[in-house]
């Protein structure tokens, strides 16, 4: 059993995740957009106790104006992160470039998202401020993904349709490989694309022939009741 309440305040959306699982009541909270957030778990002793425990939090924070929403169900396995940049400044990462050609890749992938209105941002004035400069051009998605998401692409950081699509395509490799055979001709590696807007419309036919392909695919919801 799982439940999410959320409260919108003036500019920010806080959350609260609460789930019952082998006697154990977990519970997260947070704000939406915002990477820190709260964690704790209580053993009950039974399912039935932790329940009647997660139904009375509910009640009170219903009572405190937080509302009940759909809950995310990520595919198993799935952890919520899509990518981090730090990932990439181990191994084979080439010793002679910059720590920033770590972003470059999901940077360029995050344009796109962001130019199709699939990052989520909620009422994060500050945030929306810097996707409007990736919308006009004023800096690129690598930018934007260093200074603005710490390094680290989120489901949280997406609409639904946005990550049902990132999961099958960014998280199963498949951009990578249209990256790599788009970008990385008579390249060293990935890692030495460069980060600017002409490469970007180089894959964008690409990944839009993948969204639409996908579009008429079979899927299954990211959301369910």
């Amino acid at each position: 059993m799982k439940i999410r309440l959320e409260k919108k305040n003036r500019v920010t959306t806080d959350f609260i995740e609460l789930e019952v699982e082998n006697y154990l009541l977990k519970s997260k909270s947070g704000k939406i957009g915002k990477k820190t957030t709260s964690n704790s778990t209580k053993h009950c002793g039974t399912n039935e106790k932790a329940t009647a425990e997660l139904n009375r939090l509910k009640e009170e924070y219903l009572k405190n104006k937080y509302y009940e929403v759909s809950v995310v169900y990520k595919p198993k396995g799935f952890e919520g992160v899509y990518d981090k940049a730090k990932w990439h400044f181990r191994g084979d990462f080439p010793k002679e470039l910059n720590d920033f050609q770590g972003y470059v890749h999901t940077g360029i992938y995050i344009s796109w998202l962001i130019e199709k209105g699939f990052f989520n941002y909620e009422n994060d004035n500050p945030l929306k401020e810097q996707i409007e400069k990736v919308k006009e051009r004023k800096i690129t998605g690598a930018k934007f993904f260093e200074q603005n998401l710490d390094g680290v692409l989120l489901d949280e950081d997406l609409t639904e349709i946005g990550n049902e699509f990132t999961y099958e395509y960014y998280e199963k490799g498949k951009y990578l490989d249209d990256y790599c055979d788009c970008l990385c001709e008579d390249l060293p590696s990935l890692y030495h694309v460069k980060d600017n807007w002409e490469n970007f419309e180089i894959i964008k036919p690409i990944l839009e022939k993948r969204f639409h392909k996908w579009e008429k695919s079979e899927k299954s919801p990211w959301l369910e009741e």
